[in-house]
């Protein structure tokens, strides 16, 4: 069964609605920003990517309440960096989007799985496939993910799971 560290591929859909959670409540320096995260009460110090300074409105940021998260930013190449990337914090650092991705066999990505019922694809006849075999798939945790990685295997999709 493949492992890996888990990679960002910087899609920004785990940070589409995260305006509600991550909370700009100050700033400490130029560019030094107090954060605090909702759920967790955590608060702490971030500072942005000099690329992302002239761009980044600490009035507009401060008056999130909803939405993307404050530091998520749209790319011209269609993807979406986080300002505060190589200091997010902790809440940041601990999330991971998927626990599992699937590939075609040409190494196109087909889903991204965060359980046996939660899998997020766009090609609905693979999303029919999950729910009738993977999600009904006997056992729990690695006898479940190696029946499943078996499953995809036969079926031709390269899994990758994350630690």
């Amino acid at each position: 069964m493949e492992r890996e560290a888990f990679e960002c591929t910087i899609c920004g859909r785990c940070c589409f609605g995260m305006g509600k959670y991550v909370r700009v409540v100050g700033q400490m320096g130029p560019n030094n920003i107090a954060v605090r995260h909702e759920l967790s009460n955590e608060t702490c110090y971030v500072t942005i990517v000099k690329e992302y300074r002239d761009d980044f409105d600490l009035a507009e940021a401060m008056g999130i309440k909803s939405g993307w998260c404050p530091f998520l930013r749209e790319s011209e190449d269609g993807t979406f960096p986080c300002a505060i990337y190589e200091n997010r914090p902790k809440f940041c650092r601990d999330f991971t989007c998927c626990r599992m991705r699937v590939y075609s066999s040409d190494g196109i990505p087909v889903a991204r799985v965060k359980s046996k019922s939660s899998v997020i694809t766009d090609d609905e006849a693979f999303a029919e496939w999950w729910k009738k075999n993977a999600a009904s798939y006997p056992g729990e945790g690695k006898e479940w993910e190696e029946g499943v990685t078996r499953l995809l295997a036969s079926e031709g999709y390269r899994v990758v799971w994350y630690d």
